[in-house]
C-alpha cells in the first residue's frame, strides 16, 4: 500500500468546525513501497504549555481569575513533557522499523541531531522528544543560550534579513481587505470568545472586551522586529491573548469547568483556535514575509538534505553529513513560516486547517527508490490529537498520531502519489527562498549541546 493511500480524507475540512473526538489516524509506517527511508527531520512546535501571559495580564479580559498552571508562564508543563516523551517514543518504534534506528542508543545518539531556539519551553521539548527517542542516552541538545537570538528562527532580530514592515502591510491589505472585513468574517468566533469570556453578561467596570478593540494591518513601527511580529493586528492579538490559555488547558488535562470556565464545547474549542490560524496567515504565510522570515530555516532544511546525500558536512545545515534523525524544535510561529514559504497545507481530526498543534511537527523524510539512484522527498504534519494529549495516550504503530501526508505544489507527482523527486524539491525550494534572507553559511556559528534549562514553578 503506498502512502497517499492512507492519507486522511476529511470531507469536514470545508466545515467550520472539526470534532475533537474523530479518531480517524493514519499511519505512518508503510510495508513495500519501494523505498528506504535515508534521512529524516522533524520540525516541530513545543508540546503543552502554560499562557503566555500571567494571570495578572489575562485579568484584564474576563470576568472570571483564569485558573492557574503549575509551571509560569509560558514554561512547558509536566504533561507537556511526558506527551512529547510519548511522541519521541512512537517515532522510537517507526525508526526502528524503518531501519534509520538500530537499537543501540550511543551509536543511534551519534547519528542524530537535537536543536531548539532559545527558549526554555522548546528546549525541554526537544530534551523530552530525544528522551522518549533514545531513552538510555542523554538527548545532546543543541541551542543557543536562553533569551540569545538564534538566526535560523529568528533572522529579523538577528539582523539576518531586512524587512520592509509597509511593504508588509500592503500585500495583507492586499490579501485581508482591512480590519473591519476580518471582524465581520470572523464575527461567529468573537461572539463565542465574547460570550465565554464575560458569561454572556455585560462587561463588569475595570474589563475590556478584547473582542471590541479594532483590528489593524497595519505596519508595526517599533524599531526592533521581530520575526512574526512585523504587521500590527490591533485587538486581533488581544483576542488571542485571551483565549490561548484555553486549548493549553484541554491538552493538560484540566477538569473540563476549568477549561474556558467549563463554557466551551470540544468543538467550539477547535473553533476558537480559527483565531490563532488568521494570525499566522496575517503574520507568517504572505508571499513576502514567508519570504523574508523563513528563508533561512528552509535552506537549512534543504541543506541538511544535501549533505546526507553527499556524504560531507556542510555549513548552513542542522547537524552534519552523518545526522540521519534530525530533530528541530521551535513554535508554532516557525513552523507556520515554514510551511508558508513552501505553500504546505494539512488537516488533522479535531483541528482546524493548518493549526499547529503542541508538539505538533512538519516531517521530511528524505528516501532513496529501490534498485536504483532516484531519491524522494515525502512531507507530511503529524501532531497527538488533542485527546491524546488530554489522556497521555501511549502511542504506537498501531495507535499512531495523527498524521496527513502533504501535497506540495508544484512538486507532487499527482494527486495520488505525493512523493516529489529530490532534485524537483530542490528546485522547489531553492526558487521559494530569497538567498538575501539567508545567513551566509561561512558567518554562522551553529550553537553548542546546552544543558540543565528549566523552567520556573507557577504560582
Amino acid at each position: 500500500m503506498n502512502f497517499k493511500r492512507i492519507v486522511i480524507v476529511l470531507g469536514l475540512v470545508l466545515t467550520l468546525t472539526v470534532p475533537i473526538g474523530v479518531h480517524a489516524l493514519a499511519q505512518t509506517v508503510i510495508s513495500n513501497d519501494g523505498t528506504v527511508l535515508k534521512q529524516i527531520i522533524i520540525f516541530g512546535r513545543h508540546s503543552i504549555r502554560s499562557g503566555t501571559q500571567s494571570p495578572a495580564q489575562l485579568a484584564q479580559y474576563a470576568a472570571n481569575p483564569y485558573p492557574p498552571f503549575e509551571v509560569a508562564p509560558g514554561c512547558l508543563t509536566p504533561n507537556g513533557w511526558s506527551a512529547e516523551v510519548l511522541l519521541g517514543a512512537y517515532f522510537r518504534q517507526y525508526l526502528l522499523y524503518e531501519g534509520l534506528l538500530t537499537g543501540d542508543d550511543h551509536n543511534d545518539a551519534v547519528n542524530s541531531y537535537f536543536r531548539s531556539n532559545s527558549i526554555p519551553r522548546s528546549w525541554m521539548t526537544a530534551s523530552a522528544f530525544g528522551t522518549g527517542l533514545i531513552p538510555n542516552v542523554p538527548p545532546p541538545v543543541h541551542s543557543y543560550d536562553m533569551g540569545q537570538t538564534d538566526p535560523v528562527f529568528d533572522p529579523i532580530a538577528a539582523g539576518v534579513a531586512n524587512v520592509n514592515a509597509d511593504i508588509a502591510a500592503t500585500q495583507a491589505q492586499q490579501i485581508f481587505n482591512s480590519g473591519t472585513v476580518l471582524e465581520s468574517a470572523y464575527s461567529g468566533e468573537y461572539s463565542l470568545i465574547s460570550s465565554v469570556l464575560f458569561n454572556n453578561a455585560p462587561v463588569p467596570d475595570g474589563k475590556t472586551d478584547p473582542t471590541t478593540i479594532p483590528i489593524t494591518l497595519s505596519a508595526n513601527t517599533s524599531p526592533q522586529l521581530n520575526t512574526g511580529d512585523v504587521i500590527n493586528v490591533g485587538g486581533l492579538q488581544d483576542v488571542q491573548n485571551a483565549v490561548d490559555p484555553f486549548v493549553m488547558q484541554y491538552s493538560d488535562n484540566f477538569a473540563m469547568s476549568d477549561v474556558a470556565w467549563g463554557q466551551l464545547t470540544p468543538d467550539q474549542l477547535s473553533q476558537e483556535t480559527r483565531i490563532a490560524c488568521l494570525i499566522a496567515n496575517i503574520e507568517l504565510r504572505s508571499p513576502y514575509l514567508s519570504r523574508v522570515q523563513s528563508s533561512n530555516a528552509t535552506s537549512h532544511i534543504l541543506r541538511t538534505m544535501l549533505q546526507a546525500l553527499q556524504g560531507s558536512n556542510m555549513r548552513g545545515a542542522f547537524g552534519n553529513a552523518a545526522s540521519r534523525m534530525v530533530v528541530v524544535i521551535s513554535s508554532d510561529t516557525y513552523v507556520a513560516g515554514l510551511a508558508g514559504l513552501l505553500n504546505l497545507h494539512w488537516q488533522l481530526p479535531g483541528y482546524q486547517q493548518d493549526f499547529c498543534a503542541p508538539g505538533g511537527a512538519l516531517v521530511f523524510e528524505l528516501r532513496q527508490v529501490l534498485g536504483s539512484n532516484q531519491n524522494i522527498v515525502r512531507v507530511y504534519y503529524t501532531a497527538q490529537t488533542f485527546d491524546q494529549l488530554r489522556n497521555q495516550t501511549a502511542l504506537s504503530l498501531s495507535e499512531p498520531p495523527a498524521t496527513i501526508q502533504i501535497l506540495v505544489p508544484g512538486g507532487s507527482r499527482s494527486v495520488t502519489d505525493l512523493d516529489v523527486s529530490f532534485s524537483v524539491f530542490r528546485n522547489l525550494v531553492t526558487n521559494a527562498i530569497g538567498q538575501q534572507y539567508v545567513q551566509n553559511p561561512s558567518q554562522e556559528t551553529p550553537p553548542g549541546i546546552l544543558t540543565d534549562v528549566t523552567c520556573p514553578p507557577g504560582p
